[in-house]
């Protein structure tokens, strides 16, 4: 072949047609091979991992570029975005949302979990460190220090492929089943030997990054000389509005009467502002006879938001909502109007929340752990994490049984007994109270008191210092405001207008005294017997108990006296709608047979009505004579049934009554019923005379 053919085949050869050859190196420039193998039953393919985590300057570059948001959590301190002297060190304040958009803005992802833990331990010989079985120290690590190390300072740790800082420096989110998971140690403490961090998986300065790809993908440089440091803008907190006033009551308490009454139901059409709570109605068809402005509309939320409530509104503009539950537990902050999402706080991120609380300047949560609980800080302003109260065994509790405010400070009841904090830093104020087990502790009205059983009498605190003040006397014999009422508790006292209505331990029938006393001397105002113990309120003039299992009661709060009484059908749980206005404090009864009452005070007292209940029970695979002497309960009297099934009750009352069986007394019960029927339910509407015609009895069944 003549130069003149070979010269052509040359040049053919180098046309721009030819397609490009694999490139030579499987893994981009920071990047190694792991070749993957079993990791137990899992198969771990051939995948490219950072040498190192992921530096500051690098995610610094990011942020530069737009397409990464700053990392930093509480006082942004211990944040290395924050520090011009770590650009070298690994990112660290890093949530599981901000890792996975670094990675995928390089081309790049998160490594799954199996993909970590493939990387992570030695393939030779076993081992539980990347690099063996050698112990673990502060030549192959970074941990216990005081803060983070320089990527890469530590060669003697790497694993068999020469990745480095996989146990120490900063723990690094992986992708388990979908979910977050952190994994490796960190700087703070030493790395677990299972190399997985408990949840909750939130950002912490003990928080990184390290990405993945697979071999021969390309992926993005990063320039790292455009970092700078991060320096967070001042935000000035919003001051929630004063909380709503608390108007005395322009009615007297005899009016207190039934407003509306629904069948109670799951799906909210609307939710009325009453005061600082929150009034859910349903699509019943009736006329709103509240009246109240500022309803927020089910159906004018996005279709992502209508199965949310309301929980606070922050200021005119925003409104706090909740919605899910467990692991899907949110809770947003959207703006009037619009409905557009502010910000969010999603608990799957954190782990399972079961109290909260809304401050000034700050929404407050207690987060369970698998081992230790914590009391998180998020900001009203943007939903960051601004503080955490941490459990442990060196700190005030490790289990938080009860989180809640008096409005100035936090308080959490503790396995270490009781403290309080600063609900806009964090900053713990007092600890080491003790509280007796099944003894109550009551907050308000500028005074904290502790049950305390015994002669001394209850202990009167200082909230802000948690110093003894004086003894309020008449303790029992045990402490019934933290027990249920099942367990021979009673309904948590409650401290209202300088005074303590709290009960006394209840007796062998279930009823209990109720005591008023001077918040501040102790002295016994009046008392009044024969009560059940699990309903007690107080509001302005009014302290609200139950008579029987179905009648509410109004009494006087400076005298104990009886003013109204209503009888709600089948038992009812009662909570108290603050607020004021003509009808005073909304109540709201949901009753324990599907039926909820609004109750306010009305233009004139309530009228009670003497009535005559009649009806028939007829058998219904049971025998004829079992129809005879049938307990049956019509509100609070108890009558018994004919030879025939025919019963009938005559009584005074307001509201409505229950006919119902004694449902204490089935089978196996010493005088116990073998027979029951479904309780009808009667609106007493001036007709005086009310006949519910056959009932139909049928066996007691049990499992």
């Amino acid at each position: 072949m003549t130069r003149r053919w070979l010269g052509l085949v040359a040049l053919l050869a180098c046309t721009p047609h030819e397609h490009a050859r694999e490139p030579q190196n499987p893994c981009a420039e920071g990047m190694v091979l792991v070749e993957g193998g079993s990791l137990g039953p899992a198969q771990v393919d051939r995948f490219c991992i950072d040498i190192t985590e992921v530096t500051t300057a690098a995610y610094g570059a990011c942020v530069h570029a737009g397409a990464c948001t700053p990392t930093v959590v509480g006082d942004v301190a211990e944040c290395n975005l924050t520090r011009a002297d770590r650009g070298d060190h690994p990112v660290n304040c890093v949530d599981f949302e901000q890792a996975r958009a670094y990675c995928s803005w390089l081309g790049k992802r998160l490594p799954n979990d199996e993909e970590w833990m493939y990387a992570a331990h030695a393939r030779e010989g076993g081992g539980t460190w990347p690099w063996g079985n050698i112990p673990l120290d502060s030549t192959r690590a970074c941990y216990q220090t005081a803060s983070t190390c320089p990527v890469g300072q530590h060669p003697a740790g790497a694993s068999p492929e020469g990745v480095q800082n996989l146990a120490g420096n900063v723990a690094e989110w992986t992708v388990y089943k979908e979910l977050p998971r952190l994994r490796g140690g960190s700087w703070r403490e030493e790395p677990r030997l299972d190399f997985v961090r408990d949840p909750p998986y939130v950002p912490e300065a003990t928080s990184g990054v390290r990405c993945v790809v697979a071999p021969f993908t390309a992926v993005d440089p990063v320039d790292l000389d455009v970092w700078t440091p991060y320096v967070p803008a001042k935000v000035d907190l919003p001051v929630l509005a004063a909380p709503a006033p608390r108007h005395a009551p322009e009615r007297p308490l005899a009016n207190l009467a039934i407003v509306r009454r629904h069948e109670t139901r799951l799906d909210a059409a609307r939710w009325w502002p009453v005061g600082d709570d929150w009034l859910v109605g349903v699509d019943d068809g009736k006329p709103d006879v509240l009246g109240l402005p500022g309803a927020v509309e089910s159906a004018a939320l996005p279709e992502g938001l209508r199965d949310f409530s309301p929980v606070r509104s922050l200021g005119p503009d925003l409104l706090l909502m909740r919605g899910g539950w467990s692991s899907t537990l949110r809770f947003v902050a959207i703006e009037r109007g619009t409905s557009r999402i502010r910000w969010q706080i999603p608990f799957a991120n954190y782990g399972s929340t079961y109290e909260q609380f809304v401050a000034p300047r700050t929404f407050v949560a207690e987060i369970y752990g698998q081992q230790v609980d914590a009391i998180v800080g998020f900001g009203l302003a943007d939903g960051r994490e601004l503080w955490r109260l941490r459990g442990g065994e060196q700190e005030p509790f490790t289990r938080a049984s009860h989180l809640w405010t008096d409005g100035e400070r936090g308080y959490v009841r503790g396995d270490r007994g009781l403290l309080a904090f600063d609900p806009t830093t964090g900053a713990l104020l007092w600890s080491g109270v003790a509280v007796g087990e099944g003894c109550g502790v009551v907050t308000g009205d500028g005074a904290l008191i502790v049950e305390e059983p015994g002669r001394d009498g209850h202990r009167r605190l200082d909230p802000a210092t948690g110093a003894e003040l004086g003894r309020i006397a008449g303790g029992a014999a045990r402490c019934v405001w933290g027990l249920d009422p099942i367990d021979g508790g009673a309904a948590p006292a409650v401290l209202e207008d300088s005074r303590l209505f709290a009960f006394d331990v209840p007796d062998r029938r279930g009823k209990a005294e109720l005591r008023a006393r001077d918040a501040v001397s102790g002295r016994e105002l009046w008392r009044r017997d024969g009560l059940e113990p699990d309903v007690l309120l107080a509001d302005h003039d009014a302290v609200y108990v139950r008579r029987a299992k179905d009648i509410l009661v109004g009494l006087d709060a400076a005298t104990g006296a009886p003013q109204v009484e209503i009888s709600l059908a089948g038992g009812f749980d009662l909570s108290l709608l603050a607020g004021g206005g003509p009808r005073g404090p909304l109540l709201l009864a949901i009753g324990h047979t599907g039926t909820t009452w609004l109750l306010g005070r009305g233009e004139q007292p309530s009228a009670r009505e003497a009535y005559t209940v009649r009806g028939r029970l007829v058998p219904d695979g049971v025998s004829r004579k079992l129809v005879r002497g049938v307990p049956v309960w019509v509100g609070d009297k108890l009558v018994r049934s004919n030879a025939t099934g025919g019963f009938s009750a005559k009584g005074v009352a307001y509201g409505e009554l229950a006919v119902a069986v004694d449902d204490t007394k089935g089978p196996g019960t010493p005088g116990g019923s073998t027979v029951r029927f479904d309780a009808v339910t009667i609106v007493l509407d001036g007709a005086g005379t009310y006949d519910v015609g056959d009932v139909t009895l049928y066996p007691w069944y049990t499992e």
